[in-house]
């Protein structure tokens, strides 16, 4: 079975990592929204915890980072006086400039991207969504933001008011993104924040099309439980953007290519809406609590 696992954060990683177990041909799709430049680096979130988590060496402590990282150059950044709100490990930041300097040559970032997933050991390919620079920003009373200053420097305390996706109108699907989808059996909408996360990719334009366009079966595990997020800041940005707050409300932004939704057993009283929107809905446990929880929903994902 050919798959493609749109992904995004730490809940991702979790579905990516059972599905590295399986016998299927994995290539995964990374939201670039989160990219960033910092201490002259060019920093890819999402597309390095995927490559991180499929090697093994991810902290899964932390859920993002290498296991038994170093911050040596985090503590000369701060000694010489630079902030450092955006801790990056010895390791991590090692990644990082190596991206940089091939793209300072001249390659693309998915040419980049491959690089260090072959680095790492990933047997799987993992694609930037897009190969031009997309930030997502967060409106806020007190001015327009990065993600990454509203979700780390401010701990995304600040009111959301809008999210924008700078950089994507101008965007387009890479080649080997648009191959990988519509040659895909399964297209999996991982448990990613729908605003910050899928919602990047979905800005590009051409990428929505690409998923309604492939013969593959698109399905979906909600990062929702009850009226808000499992984990993380989704509820907040799902409001922001005038969208219900649970799984009805993320079915209604993939409906117009969505087969099939994953939704938790404790919401299974709005499986009927998600059913109206065209999608089919099934229930489970979607708490995933270790390796086993991993495993189990990744097959039954496939098997939606």
């Amino acid at each position: 079975m050919k798959v493609v696992a749109l992904a995004g954060g730490t809940g991702s990683a979790k579905v990516l990592r059972g599905m590295k177990s399986l016998p299927i041909d994995l290539t995964v799709v990374a939201n670039v929204g989160d990219n960033v430049w910092m201490y002259g680096a060019y920093v890819c979130p999402d597309v390095d915890i995927a490559c991180y988590t499929l090697s093994g060496v991810v902290d899964r402590a932390r859920g993002w980072g290498v296991e038994g990282e170093t911050f040596e150059a985090m503590g000369t950044f701060e000694r010489s006086g630079l902030e450092t709100w955006f801790r990056l490990g010895d390791r991590d930041l090692a990644v990082c400039m190596a991206r940089t300097e091939m793209l300072r040559r001249g390659s693309t970032l998915t040419e980049a991207t491959d690089m260090v997933r072959r680095g790492l050991g990933v047997p799987f390919p993992v694609l930037p969504a897009t190969d031009r620079h997309v930030e997502t920003r967060v409106a806020t009373p007190g001015g327009d933001l990065h993600l990454q200053e509203f979700w780390v420097r401010d701990r995304g305390r600040p009111r959301v008011t809008g999210v924008s996706y700078r950089g994507a109108s101008s965007a387009r699907p890479t080649r080997a993104v648009a191959d990988a989808i519509l040659r895909a059996d399964r297209v999996v909408l991982c448990p990613a924040n729908p605003v910050t996360s899928i919602g990047p990719m979905l800005a590009v334009p051409g990428f929505a099309r690409l998923l309604a366009r492939t013969d593959a079966r698109a399905v979906a595990l909600s990062p929702m439980s009850g009226s808000g997020p499992i984990s993380g800041p989704a509820g907040k940005f799902m409001k922001a953007v005038g969208r219900r707050a649970d799984s009805v409300g993320v079915a209604k932004m993939y409906s117009q290519f969505l087969d099939a939704m994953m939704i938790s057993a404790e919401d299974s009283a709005m499986s009927r809406r998600v059913a109206d929107l065209g999608v089919e809905c099934r229930t489970s446990d979607t708490m995933i609590r270790g390796p086993q929880d991993e495993a189990r929903l990744a097959k039954e994902l496939l098997a939606l």
